[in-house]
């Protein structure tokens, strides 16, 4: 007995590995491939909704394409128009900028006293390496932006069949089960797809009320750029926990380096109160507990994710590990591996009255 549990947990260990290795290997493949399957079932309703105008599947999805692109074409447009904004304050905030290097100057050589002329110095070796490797990078960059290009034109093609044939996917997952579990088997896929749009979904509305609270605060605080800056400081929100603290690096920096010293403490409070409503208020309410997955695994589901796929990994391994909660919760030998990756903390009663409220349940 005691054999036949080791080679059971020998088979699980090189199962894991195995896997492991073909994310990891073929990444290229996968990432791309599961940020289509993810926008299609964000967008699936948006494609029933355009169908049942009389519109044919092939043109709905056409439509759903222009819209994804419309999206980050209007995205790229913002950032654009700031970023043009913000050359013509360069001027200005040079002289802000030259006085705190000229305070770095003077902390760093009260304590490791290093004059000017030295710290000079040393920035000149370092920028001498910096210019050796200069052409590699510049050849990694352009590798990066063709590779990012790339995949970008792959997700939208996937995107096309996925969404255009999705009858044929679902049947062909259908048929890999036996005909007595078809209904089990429909049931989880029903799960998986509405439990992916709406963390997406969510996410996707927890990012905007961020950007507009940034926006109208940074606004009305003064500082320069505050669109920009909110833009770039959602952005990295789409990576849970880490990405909040990414974000809020780049509208400080701004607050530091124009303006007035005034405009810092502000610019903390309205991070800090954004993140605050957003983590106790919005993301219940949009995403709440849609995942089900256990703080811990949520965690480890982000470093996994950045250590086989980089950023990408952070973003699509926690719906990832919700989706193989779901998988274990239908397979009875797996239901221990669902208990434990499944969430202990029970949605907060606000939020489910809020919800009754808003589905029309008494």
């Amino acid at each position: 007995m005691k054999s036949i549990s080791i080679q059971r947990a020998n088979a699980v260990l090189l199962f894991g590995i195995l896997t492991v290795f073909v994310l990891y290997i073929g990444r290229p493949f996968w990432v791309p491939l599961a940020f289509a399957l993810l926008l299609c079932m964000l967008l699936e309703p948006v494609s029933r909704r355009i169908e049942g105008w009389g519109v044919s599947r092939f043109w709905a999805t056409i439509l759903c394409i222009l819209l994804i692109l419309l999206f980050i074409g209007g995205f790229c447009g913002v950032i654009y128009a700031q970023a043009v904004s913000f050359s013509k304050d360069w001027p200005q905030i040079q002289p802000k900028l030259q006085q705190m290097l000229t305070t770095v100057q003077q902390w760093v050589q009260q304590q490791f006293d290093m004059n000017p002329q030295e710290q000079v110095e040393s920035a000149k070796k370092g920028l001498k390496q910096l210019s050796q490797s200069a052409s590699g990078s510049f050849t990694k960059f352009l590798s990066g932006f063709g590779t990012l290009l790339t995949s970008f034109v792959l997700i939208l093609l996937y995107f096309f069949f996925l969404m255009w044939k999705r009858e044929k996917f679902r049947e062909f997952l259908l048929r890999l089960f036996p005909a007595d579990r078809k209904t089990e088997t429909r049931h989880a896929l029903g799960q998986i797809a509405k439990v992916s749009a709406q963390y997406l979904g969510g996410r996707l509305i927890s990012m905007l009320f961020l950007g507009v609270v940034y926006a109208i605060g940074f606004t009305i605080f003064g500082l320069k750029n505050a669109l920009l800056m909110s833009v770039i400081a959602v952005i990295p929100t789409l990576i849970p926990y880490v990405g909040a603290f990414i974000g809020a690096a780049f509208p400080l920096f701004m607050a530091l380096v124009s303006g007035s010293s005034d405009a810092l403490l502000p610019t903390v409070a309205v991070i800090v109160v954004a993140q605050v409503i957003d983590n106790n208020i919005i993301e219940p309410l949009v995403m709440g507990s849609r995942l089900n997955l256990s703080p811990i695994f949520t965690i480890i589901a982000i470093v996994v994710g950045e250590l086989i796929w980089g950023i990408p990994g952070m973003i699509l391994f926690e719906p990832l590990f919700a989706i193989i909660r779901i998988v274990c919760s239908h397979i009875p030998e797996l239901h221990p591996y669902a208990f434990l990756l499944e969430d202990e903390l029970e949605e907060p009663q606000w939020v489910q009255k809020v919800k009754k409220v808003f589905s029309g349940k008494s």
